[in-house]
C-alpha cells in the first residue's frame, strides 16, 4: 500500500500519545526512525521468522529452558499482567500479540493483523487478522476481541492512567471523559470476526505504530469478566502470545511455557522460560552462579565480568539512545557571550569525563547517537567543539575573563537521578576548572523542583539528559530545542536559521533530504553553542554461550526487551552445551 503522508502535526500527536502512554524520549526516536526508514512494503513488510538457524556443527539442547532477569530487569514483582488496564503493570509482553509489533529497527510489522491498509488520507485503518489466531484455550482472537479491548480500555469505568493513548479513535475522547454515555460512537469496528476498522479524528498515518505497543495489547474478555482484576493470575488467565503463565508464585518467581496454539507456534523454539524476581542488589551473582542465562550490568558487575577471560565474551552493549549534555543559559552571565560558550564547549575533555561512566557512556559529538537516524559522522561537525584546550582560552581573549580570571559564581544545575548522572557532573567541573580555571557549584534538586525551574529558564549553566521517545531527529531536536515552542522549552537559546531547518525537515518526506536538513541544525547549535553534547548512555548486559537467537539491529548490536521491542523470547533458542 502506499503510505499516507505522516504529516509534522500528525508526529507531534504521536509524541503526545506515546508519552501518555509512559513512552520515555528515547524510544519515541526509535520509533520515527523506524517509520522514516519503511521499505516499499510500509507497515505490510513481513516479520522476521524466529525459526532456530544453527551454525554448523550445533545442534539444540534436549531442554529448551531460558531463564533471564536481574540487574533491574524484573526486579520487583508485576502488579499484574493486564496491559490493556494498566501499561505500568510490569507484568510479561511475550503472554500477548497485538495486531503489529515492533521488529529489531523498531518498525511496526504485522503480527496477529495479517494486513494493515488505510484510505488515502490515513484517517480509516483497516486490520485484517489472520484467521489461524487463537487465544491459548484454544478459542479463536477475533477482531471482535480487539474491539471490546479497546474500548474497555477507554472506558471510564476503567480508571486507566493512560486513557488518552487512543484519542486518536473518533469518539475516544468523549467516551472516555463521560460526555457521552457509551462507546457505541466509538470509532472501532469488527465488520467481520476477521476485519477490523478503525477510523480516527482526522488523518493519522502513523496510527499503526500505536497499535504496535503495549498498550494496545488485548484481553480477554471471558475472563476479565469471570476473575475480576484477578484474571491475569497464572490459574485464571487466557493469553494469546507465544507464551503462557504456567507458575506464579509471587515476588519470588514466574514460568512460563510455549503456547500450543500460538499462530507462530512452529517457529518458536524454547519450552520454558523462568522469570526470578531478584532485587537489583544482587548484581550479577546470579548469573555468574549460573542460576540465570542473562542478565542486565549495572557498572559494578560490568567491569569484572568483562575483564574476566571466562565471562567477557558474555558481555555486550545493546543500544540505548539517551545523550548527556550542557545547556549554557544565554540570557545569564558569563553565557550570554557566545565566546564564553565556545571555550567552554572547547574544554570538555570527553575521554576524560566519560571514565567516572565505567563504560556507561561514551564520548559524544552530537545529539544523536550512532546507529539512530540523523547520527551524524561528519569531521566538519565533530571538531566544531572538539576538545582543544589552547583554543578554548584563546576564545577568552577579549572578554571579562581572558586567562581564565574574574569568572563570576556559576552554578551547575542538574535534577536528582541515578543513571551514573552526578559522576559525570562532577567530571565536567573538573576539565572546566583544569582547562578554564572555572570554579562551578554543583546544584542537585528533586526532579519536580528542576523540571518548574527548568521549565521557567531559570538557571545559569544546567547538566541534562535526554533519552529518546521516537526514533527520528524531529524528537531529538524539534522537541528538545525549538526556539519557537510556547512551552516545554529547556533553554532560553533561539536561533532562526536553526528553527528553519527543523522546520523544512519536518515538512519534507524525503529521508535524505530530512537527514541533511537536521545536520545542518546540529551544525548550526554546535556552532553557536546552543547545547554542548558530552556523553553518549551505553547499557550491557550478558548472556550465556548456548544462548541463541538474539536478533541482531542493522548495526550488528544484540538488541534485548525494551519500552518497544518485545519480541526477543520467540526468537531464542538454547544449543547443545557440549
Amino acid at each position: 500500500m502506499r503510505l499516507p503522508r505522516i504529516s509534522d502535526v500528525q508526529m507531534d500527536l504521536l509524541a503526545a500519545r506515546l508519552s501518555a502512554a509512559g513512552v520515555g524520549r528515547r524510544d519515541f526516536l526509535r520509533v520515527a526512525a523506524g517509520l522514516a526508514t519503511l521499505g516499499a512494503a510500509g507497515f505490510n513488510a513481513r516479520p522476521v521468522s524466529a525459526a532456530p538457524k544453527l551454525a554448523a556443527g550445533e545442534k539444540l539442547a534436549r531442554e529448551q529452558h531460558f531463564r533471564y532477569g536481574g540487574g533491574g530487569w524484573w526486579q520487583n514483582d508485576p502488579s499484574s499482567h493486564d496491559f490493556n488496564k494498566d501499561l505500568y503493570c510490569n507484568g510479561v509482553p511475550a503472554l500477548w500479540a497485538g495486531l503489529m509489533k515492533f521488529n529489531a529497527e523498531f518498525q511496526p510489522v504485522p503480527y496477529v493483523a495479517e494486513k494493515v491498509s488505510s484510505n488515502a488520507e490515513g484517517s480509516v485503518w483497516t486490520f485484517n487478522i489472520r484467521k489461524d489466531s487463537k487465544w491459548s484455550d484454544g478459542s479463536p482472537c477475533t477482531a471482535r476481541d480487539f474491539e471490546w479491548s479497546w474500548k474497555r480500555q477507554m472506558d471510564p469505568a476503567s480508571k486507566n492512567p493512560y486513557s488518552s493513548y487512543f484519542y486518536d479513535i473518533k469518539g475516544a475522547e468523549a467516551f472516555n471523559k463521560s460526555k457521552v454515555p457509551d462507546a457505541s460512537q466509538v470509532g472501532v469496528r469488527a465488520k467481520d470476526e476477521w476485519t477490523l476498522e478503525v477510523t480516527l479524528e482526522g488523518p493519522r498515518g502513523y496510527f499503526p505504530v500505536l497499535s504496535a505497543y503495549l498498550a494496545a495489547l488485548p484481553a480477554h474478555r471471558a475472563a476479565v469478566e469471570k476473575y475480576g482484576d484477578k484474571w491475569t493470575e497464572a490459574s485464571n488467565i487466557v493469553c494469546n502470545g507465544a507464551f503462557v503463565l504456567e507458575a506464579w508464585e509471587h515476588n519470588k518467581a514466574m514460568v512460563l511455557r510455549k503456547n500450543k496454539h500460538f499462530f507462530g507456534a512452529k517457529d518458536v523454539t524454547l519450552e520454558k522460560v523462568t522469570i526470578p524476581i531478584v532485587p537489583v542488589q544482587s548484581g550479577a551473582l546470579p548469573y555468574e552462579n549460573n542460576e540465570l542465562d542473562m542478565t542486565s550490568l549495572q557498572t559494578g558487575d560490568l567491569k569484572r565480568l568483562r575483564d574476566d577471560p571466562r565471562s567477557g565474551k558474555q558481555v555486550f552493549r545493546y543500544p540505548f539512545p539517551g545523550t548527556w549534555y550542557l545547556t549554557p543559559q544565554v540570557t545569564k552571565p558569563p553565557f550570554d557571550n557566545v565566546k564564553v560558550r565556545r571555550a567552554v564547549a572547547h574544554a570538555i575533555d570527553r575521554d576524560n569525563v566519560v571514565r567516572v561512566a565505567d563504560g556507561f557512556a561514551v564520548p559524544a559529538h552530537a545529539m544523536i547517537p550512532p546507529g539512530f537516524p540523523g547520527a551524524t559522522d561528519d569531521k566538519k561537525i565533530r571538531d566544531i567543539q572538539r576538545f582543544d584546550p589552547k583554543a578554548a582560552m584563546a576564545e577568552l581573549k577579549g572578554t571579562p575573563f581572558e586567562g581564565g580570571r574574574n569568572w563570576p559564581k556559576i552554578t551547575l544545575t542538574m535534577r536528582e537521578e541515578g543513571y551514573g548522572s552526578k559522576p559525570l557532573a562532577e567530571a565536567v567541573q573538573s576539565v572546566l576548572l583544569e582547562h578554564l580555571n572555572m570554579k562551578t557549584e554543583l546544584e542537585v534538586l528533586e526532579q519536580r523542583v528542576f523540571r518548574a525551574g527548568l521549565w521557567k529558564n531559570d538557571y545559569q549553566f544546567v547538566w541534562i539528559r535526554w533519552f529518546m521517545d521516537y526514533p527520528d531527529p524531529h524528537n531529538e531536536y524539534f522537541d528538545t530545542f525549538y526556539g519557537k515552542k510556547t512551552e516545554g522549552k529547556r533553554q532560553a537559546w533561539v536561533n532562526d536559521a536553526f528553527d528553519k531547518e527543523l522546520e523544512t525537515g519536518r515538512d519534507t518526506r524525503d529521508a535524505k533530504k530530512r537527514m541533511a536538513n537536521y545536520a545542518k541544525a546540529e551544525e548550526i547549535m554546535q556552532t553557536d553553542v546552543g547545547y554542548i553534547p558530552v556523553a553518549w548512555v551505553a547499557r550491557w548486559a550478558a548472556t550465556k554461550p548456548h544462548v541463541r537467537g538474539l536478533e541482531k539491529n542493522k548495526l550488528g548490536e544484540n538488541v534485548v526487551e525494551g519500552n518497544i521491542y518485545f519480541d526477543m523470547l520467540p526468537h531464542l533458542y538454547i544449543i547443545d552445551r557440549a
